[in-house]
Protein backbone atom coordinates (compact mmCIF):
# COMPACT_ATOMS: atom_id res chain seq x y z
CA UNK A 1 0.00 0.00 0.00
CA UNK A 2 1.63 3.34 -0.79
CA UNK A 3 1.37 6.03 1.50
CA UNK A 4 -0.02 9.68 1.31
CA UNK A 5 2.59 12.31 1.42
CA UNK A 6 2.26 15.84 1.84
CA UNK A 7 4.35 18.57 -0.99
CA UNK A 8 6.88 19.33 1.76
CA UNK A 9 7.56 15.76 2.15
CA UNK A 10 7.75 15.46 -2.19
CA UNK A 11 9.92 17.96 -1.95
CA UNK A 12 12.07 17.01 0.74
CA UNK A 13 12.70 13.55 -0.56
CA UNK A 14 16.40 12.21 -2.16
CA UNK A 15 16.39 12.25 -5.92
CA UNK A 16 16.61 8.34 -5.37
CA UNK A 17 13.34 8.50 -3.39
CA UNK A 18 11.63 10.51 -5.64
CA UNK A 19 12.49 8.38 -9.07
CA UNK A 20 11.39 5.20 -6.59
CA UNK A 21 8.16 7.21 -5.89
CA UNK A 22 7.08 8.19 -9.57
CA UNK A 23 7.56 4.35 -10.79
CA UNK A 24 5.55 3.09 -8.03
CA UNK A 25 2.74 4.86 -8.37
CA UNK A 26 2.73 4.03 -12.25
CA UNK A 27 3.38 0.47 -11.32
CA UNK A 28 0.60 -0.13 -8.64
CA UNK A 29 -1.71 1.90 -11.53
CA UNK A 30 -0.99 -0.61 -14.02
CA UNK A 31 -1.47 -3.49 -11.56
CA UNK A 32 -4.77 -2.55 -10.96
CA UNK A 33 -5.78 -1.37 -14.09
CA UNK A 34 -4.63 -4.73 -15.90
CA UNK A 35 -5.23 -6.97 -13.42
CA UNK A 36 -8.19 -8.76 -15.04
CA UNK A 37 -6.00 -9.79 -18.00
CA UNK A 38 -3.42 -12.98 -18.26
CA UNK A 39 0.14 -12.44 -17.43
CA UNK A 40 1.35 -12.79 -21.44
CA UNK A 41 -0.95 -10.16 -22.53
CA UNK A 42 0.63 -7.56 -19.62
CA UNK A 43 3.52 -5.70 -20.36
CA UNK A 44 5.86 -3.97 -18.11
CA UNK A 45 5.40 0.03 -18.16
CA UNK A 46 8.23 2.36 -19.51
CA UNK A 47 9.68 3.72 -16.37
CA UNK A 48 11.33 7.28 -14.86
CA UNK A 49 14.07 4.88 -13.50
CA UNK A 50 15.26 3.51 -17.23
CA UNK A 51 15.63 7.47 -18.24
CA UNK A 52 17.61 8.11 -15.30
CA UNK A 53 20.24 4.94 -15.95
CA UNK A 54 21.48 5.68 -19.44
CA UNK A 55 24.77 7.59 -19.77
CA UNK A 56 23.58 11.05 -20.62
CA UNK A 57 21.28 11.49 -17.81
CA UNK A 58 23.49 9.76 -14.79
CA UNK A 59 26.56 12.07 -15.37
CA UNK A 60 24.62 15.05 -14.88
CA UNK A 61 24.54 16.98 -11.65
CA UNK A 62 21.78 16.31 -8.89
CA UNK A 63 19.78 19.58 -9.61
CA UNK A 64 19.64 18.97 -13.43
CA UNK A 65 18.42 15.12 -12.62
CA UNK A 66 15.83 16.41 -10.54
CA UNK A 67 14.26 18.53 -13.38
CA UNK A 68 14.75 15.92 -16.03
CA UNK A 69 13.20 12.95 -13.42
CA UNK A 70 9.77 15.65 -13.60
CA UNK A 71 10.08 15.86 -17.00
CA UNK A 72 10.29 12.21 -17.67
CA UNK A 73 7.06 11.35 -15.06
CA UNK A 74 5.35 14.44 -16.75
CA UNK A 75 5.14 12.28 -20.13
CA UNK A 76 4.81 9.05 -19.01
CA UNK A 77 2.07 9.76 -16.75
CA UNK A 78 0.19 11.95 -19.47
CA UNK A 79 0.61 8.79 -21.55
CA UNK A 80 -1.04 7.02 -19.00
CA UNK A 81 -3.89 9.63 -19.24
CA UNK A 82 -4.45 8.72 -22.07
CA UNK A 83 -3.86 5.30 -22.51
CA UNK A 84 -6.62 4.93 -19.81
CA UNK A 85 -8.98 6.70 -21.00
CA UNK A 86 -8.95 4.28 -23.96
CA UNK A 87 -9.71 1.62 -21.40
CA UNK A 88 -12.98 3.62 -20.22
CA UNK A 89 -13.99 3.80 -24.19
CA UNK A 90 -13.93 -0.14 -24.37
CA UNK A 91 -15.89 -0.44 -21.17
CA UNK A 92 -18.91 1.65 -22.36
CA UNK A 93 -18.57 0.06 -25.84
CA UNK A 94 -20.67 -3.11 -25.51
CA UNK A 95 -19.03 -4.71 -27.98
CA UNK A 96 -16.20 -4.74 -31.04
CA UNK A 97 -18.88 -4.50 -33.80
CA UNK A 98 -20.07 -1.26 -33.22
CA UNK A 99 -23.83 -2.30 -34.69
CA UNK A 100 -25.80 0.64 -35.79
CA UNK A 101 -28.35 -0.34 -32.65
CA UNK A 102 -25.83 1.61 -30.46
CA UNK A 103 -24.87 4.63 -32.64
CA UNK A 104 -28.33 5.28 -32.45
CA UNK A 105 -28.18 6.67 -29.03
CA UNK A 106 -27.75 9.93 -28.61
CA UNK A 107 -26.66 9.18 -25.21
CA UNK A 108 -23.90 6.57 -26.78
CA UNK A 109 -22.94 9.34 -28.68
CA UNK A 110 -22.44 11.65 -26.27
CA UNK A 111 -19.87 9.38 -23.99
CA UNK A 112 -17.99 8.52 -26.95
CA UNK A 113 -17.77 11.98 -27.80
CA UNK A 114 -16.66 12.97 -24.77
CA UNK A 115 -13.41 10.07 -24.67
CA UNK A 116 -12.67 10.77 -28.18
CA UNK A 117 -12.14 14.51 -27.81
CA UNK A 118 -10.24 13.90 -24.66
CA UNK A 119 -8.16 11.51 -26.71
CA UNK A 120 -7.24 14.10 -29.38
CA UNK A 121 -6.46 16.52 -27.00
CA UNK A 122 -4.93 14.69 -24.46
CA UNK A 123 -2.68 13.11 -27.08
CA UNK A 124 -1.60 16.37 -28.30
CA UNK A 125 -0.68 17.33 -24.50
CA UNK A 126 1.47 14.02 -24.94
CA UNK A 127 3.58 15.82 -27.56
CA UNK A 128 4.25 18.88 -25.48
CA UNK A 129 5.25 17.09 -22.86
CA UNK A 130 8.16 14.91 -25.39
CA UNK A 131 9.58 18.55 -26.67
CA UNK A 132 10.22 19.42 -23.20
CA UNK A 133 11.41 16.29 -22.33
CA UNK A 134 14.05 16.25 -25.23
CA UNK A 135 14.54 19.65 -25.57
CA UNK A 136 15.55 20.26 -21.46
CA UNK A 137 17.52 17.01 -22.14
CA UNK A 138 19.93 19.02 -24.91
CA UNK A 139 19.40 22.83 -23.80
CA UNK A 140 18.99 22.31 -20.03
CA UNK A 141 15.21 24.34 -20.21
CA UNK A 142 12.00 23.63 -21.34
CA UNK A 143 11.03 24.67 -24.95
CA UNK A 144 9.13 27.37 -25.21
CA UNK A 145 7.48 29.81 -28.18
CA UNK A 146 3.82 30.23 -28.78
CA UNK A 147 4.90 27.09 -31.59
CA UNK A 148 6.76 24.38 -30.04
CA UNK A 149 6.75 22.84 -33.85
CA UNK A 150 8.43 26.26 -34.83
CA UNK A 151 11.08 26.18 -32.15
CA UNK A 152 11.71 21.79 -32.50
CA UNK A 153 12.46 22.92 -36.36
CA UNK A 154 14.64 26.01 -35.01
CA UNK A 155 16.59 23.66 -32.59
CA UNK A 156 17.28 21.11 -35.29
CA UNK A 157 18.32 23.24 -37.39
CA UNK A 158 20.47 25.31 -35.57
CA UNK A 159 21.51 22.58 -32.65
CA UNK A 160 24.31 20.80 -34.17
CA UNK A 161 22.73 20.36 -37.33
CA UNK A 162 22.95 17.17 -38.98
CA UNK A 163 24.26 15.74 -35.69
CA UNK A 164 21.66 16.14 -33.75
CA UNK A 165 20.74 12.75 -32.75
CA UNK A 166 17.29 13.85 -31.88
CA UNK A 167 16.63 14.18 -35.65
CA UNK A 168 15.69 10.85 -35.51
CA UNK A 169 11.97 12.10 -34.23
CA UNK A 170 11.31 14.52 -37.34
CA UNK A 171 9.29 11.68 -39.26
CA UNK A 172 7.43 11.54 -36.00
CA UNK A 173 7.00 15.19 -35.34
CA UNK A 174 5.80 15.50 -38.70
CA UNK A 175 3.43 12.95 -38.94
CA UNK A 176 2.29 14.65 -35.28
CA UNK A 177 1.75 18.21 -37.09
CA UNK A 178 -1.13 16.71 -39.88
CA UNK A 179 -3.03 15.18 -36.79
CA UNK A 180 -2.50 18.30 -34.79
CA UNK A 181 -4.10 20.45 -37.91
CA UNK A 182 -6.57 17.68 -39.07
CA UNK A 183 -7.72 17.06 -35.43
CA UNK A 184 -6.53 19.23 -32.77
CA UNK A 185 -7.16 22.27 -33.77
CA UNK A 186 -10.76 22.08 -34.77
CA UNK A 187 -11.26 20.71 -31.13
CA UNK A 188 -9.85 22.93 -29.33
CA UNK A 189 -11.17 26.07 -31.47
CA UNK A 190 -14.76 25.30 -31.09
CA UNK A 191 -15.46 23.40 -34.58
CA UNK A 192 -15.14 20.17 -33.10
CA UNK A 193 -16.33 17.79 -36.15
CA UNK A 194 -18.58 15.70 -33.49
CA UNK A 195 -21.00 18.22 -33.78
CA UNK A 196 -22.40 17.09 -37.07
CA UNK A 197 -21.56 13.42 -35.77
CA UNK A 198 -24.05 13.32 -33.46
CA UNK A 199 -26.35 15.22 -35.33
CA UNK A 200 -26.69 12.05 -38.15
CA UNK A 201 -26.59 9.14 -35.43
CA UNK A 202 -25.05 6.93 -37.77
CA UNK A 203 -22.09 4.51 -37.27
CA UNK A 204 -18.79 5.93 -37.89
CA UNK A 205 -16.45 4.45 -40.50
CA UNK A 206 -13.44 2.59 -39.37
CA UNK A 207 -11.56 5.72 -40.38
CA UNK A 208 -13.46 8.49 -38.42
CA UNK A 209 -13.32 5.57 -35.43
CA UNK A 210 -9.55 5.13 -35.73
CA UNK A 211 -8.74 8.78 -35.87
CA UNK A 212 -8.18 9.43 -32.38
CA UNK A 213 -5.33 6.49 -31.94
CA UNK A 214 -3.33 7.94 -34.44
CA UNK A 215 -0.86 10.47 -32.46
CA UNK A 216 -1.06 7.84 -28.99
CA UNK A 217 0.32 5.21 -31.79
CA UNK A 218 2.87 7.95 -33.00
CA UNK A 219 4.26 8.30 -29.39
CA UNK A 220 3.78 5.31 -27.94
CA UNK A 221 6.95 3.95 -29.31
CA UNK A 222 8.94 6.45 -29.36
CA UNK A 223 10.39 5.59 -25.55
CA UNK A 224 12.72 2.29 -26.14
CA UNK A 225 14.25 4.48 -28.86
CA UNK A 226 14.79 7.52 -26.69
CA UNK A 227 16.60 5.48 -24.47
CA UNK A 228 18.43 4.30 -27.32
CA UNK A 229 19.81 7.40 -28.18
CA UNK A 230 20.41 8.43 -24.12
CA UNK A 231 22.74 5.64 -24.26
CA UNK A 232 24.75 6.98 -27.43
CA UNK A 233 23.27 4.27 -29.70
CA UNK A 234 21.54 4.71 -33.10
CA UNK A 235 17.82 3.18 -32.94
CA UNK A 236 18.24 0.05 -35.36
CA UNK A 237 14.53 0.36 -36.34
CA UNK A 238 11.82 3.52 -36.89
CA UNK A 239 8.14 3.09 -37.10
CA UNK A 240 5.21 5.73 -37.14
CA UNK A 241 6.93 7.49 -39.76
CA UNK A 242 6.59 8.18 -44.15
CA UNK A 243 8.70 5.25 -45.69
CA UNK A 244 10.93 7.67 -47.55
CA UNK A 245 11.74 9.47 -43.93
CA UNK A 246 12.51 6.22 -42.95
CA UNK A 247 14.77 5.28 -45.65
CA UNK A 248 16.41 8.46 -45.95
CA UNK A 249 17.34 8.12 -42.29
CA UNK A 250 18.51 4.68 -42.32
CA UNK A 251 21.08 5.65 -45.63
CA UNK A 252 21.84 8.97 -44.17
CA UNK A 253 25.56 8.17 -43.77
CA UNK A 254 26.09 7.80 -47.17
CA UNK A 255 25.29 11.45 -47.65
CA UNK A 256 24.93 13.28 -44.53
CA UNK A 257 24.34 16.52 -46.07
CA UNK A 258 21.77 15.13 -48.69
CA UNK A 259 19.54 13.56 -45.96
CA UNK A 260 20.02 16.63 -43.72
CA UNK A 261 18.71 18.89 -46.26
CA UNK A 262 15.57 17.09 -46.62
CA UNK A 263 14.77 17.18 -43.13
CA UNK A 264 14.98 21.17 -43.15
CA UNK A 265 13.21 21.10 -46.59
CA UNK A 266 10.16 18.75 -44.76
CA UNK A 267 10.23 20.80 -41.73
CA UNK A 268 10.09 23.92 -43.66
CA UNK A 269 6.92 22.64 -45.52
CA UNK A 270 5.28 21.30 -42.56
CA UNK A 271 6.00 23.62 -39.54
CA UNK A 272 4.55 26.59 -40.90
Amino acid sequence: MLNELTENQIKNMSLSELVHRMDQIRLCAHEERHRHLPPEYIFPPNLVNQFMETSLISCKDEQTKRRLADCAFRYLFQMDLVLASLGIWNRISPDYDYTQAYWSSPTYWLRTAALDQYHIIGSRIVLECFFDLIYIVDTGKRMDGKSKFGTFKKWIKESKGKDNPYIYFVGHIARAYEFDRDYRQKEVHGTSRFVHSILKLQKPDSSESDMKFQLTNILSNIWPRLLEILDGNEPNCIGGVDEEFANRYFSRKENPDDFFSFVCKLMDEKFK
